[in-house]
């Protein structure tokens, strides 16, 4: 079963961040290797083959690979919302205020 994947706008920036982070550590290297991390987990979440986490209900957590990030997404009917892309080491109560903001 594939699930389409819709993008909350906010998502663009939080992975802008990541990238242009992990690129300043690593040119030419760093933000590919974020990026591929990040396609990775939309991949898992896509195919749906695997159930998830779900720290704060109703949304579901991936983490990536090799990277102290972690893709936040809800169900609803059989797509996707990818809502946030939050650095995994954020206070919780940080992650949970930007997932309730975003809902």
């Amino acid at each position: 079963m594939m699930r389409e994947l819709v993008f909350l706008p906010e998502v663009a920036s939080d992975f802008d961040e990541g990238f242009n982070y992990y690129e300043s550590l690593s040119p030419g290297r760093g933000g590919a290797r974020f990026e591929n991390a990040f396609k990775l987990a939309l991949r898992k979440i896509e195919e749906g083959t695997v159930t998830h986490y779900k720290p704060i209900d109703p949304f579901h957590r991936v983490i990536l690979p090799r990277f102290p990030y972690n893709l936040y997404y809800r169900i609803v009917e059989n797509r996707a919302v990818i809502t946030a892309l939050l650095y995994a080491r954020f206070d919780p109560t940080r992650i949970e205020g930007a997932l309730k903001k975003r809902r």
